[in-house]
């Protein structure tokens, strides 16, 4: 969707021009989950470390609920993903509450180290997929990379972080990549509808 700029004409005008911000893929899959992520990071900030390092996840899931969405039953590889995050951070959230080893609070910079590394994989998956010819797996590798910088920003400003709270992340960015490696070839110079996987048919 092309973000169009309309002249001011009242309210209308105005609604017009956020729906269309809103709905921009550049939003959706970029300051979408950054915004999320600063801000679950500040809010959850009060209930202490341990629960702290699940706001990347919970940004993450937060973003995919708003774009593109949880299809049930997920009739394709990629409608699974959104349920792989959901499914890794109620993994998390079952841990740091039974408090089982992997959940405590790493010390020092690696949870810095931890986002630094995400971030260039969401980078890296987002570049393999507009390179390998869909829009919808390069937003969803834009996404991670999104939210790794927000963690990024935490763990260098709170160090927060912990293994629970990355499971979310690294088990969405291994399902991302299983789909970029099966992703069947685009045809070259065809039509803009290419895209085997983008919404909203995304089988």
């Amino acid at each position: 969707m092309k973000l169009r700029l309309y002249p001011i004409r009242g309210s209308q005008g105005t609604r017009a021009d956020t729906m269309t911000l809103l709905h921009h893929p550049a939003f959706q899959s970029l300051f979408l989950p950054l915004l999320l992520g600063l801000g679950l990071a500040l809010g959850l900030r009060s209930a202490g470390a341990r629960w702290a390092a699940l706001a990347p996840a919970v940004a993450l899931l937060l973003a995919l609920a708003a774009w593109p969405g949880f299809d049930w039953p997920a009739a394709s590889r990629v409608q699974v993903l959104p349920w792989l995050a959901l499914g890794g951070t109620a993994a998390a959230l079952l841990a740091l509450t039974l408090r089982v080893p992997g959940t405590h609070p790493w010390a020092g910079r690696q949870g810095l180290w931890a986002a630094l590394l995400m971030l260039a994989a969401g980078g890296g998956l987002a570049a393999w997929g507009a390179f390998g010819g869909s829009l919808l797996l390069a937003q969803l590798g834009a996404m991670l990379a999104s939210v790794s910088m927000a963690a990024a920003w935490q763990a260098w400003r709170y160090r927060v972080g912990s293994w629970a709270g990355w499971l979310p992340l690294a088990l969405f960015a291994a399902g991302l990549a299983v789909c970029l490696a099966l992703l069947p070839a685009a045809s070259p110079g065809g039509p803009e509808g290419d895209d085997p996987y983008y919404t909203p048919s995304w089988k």
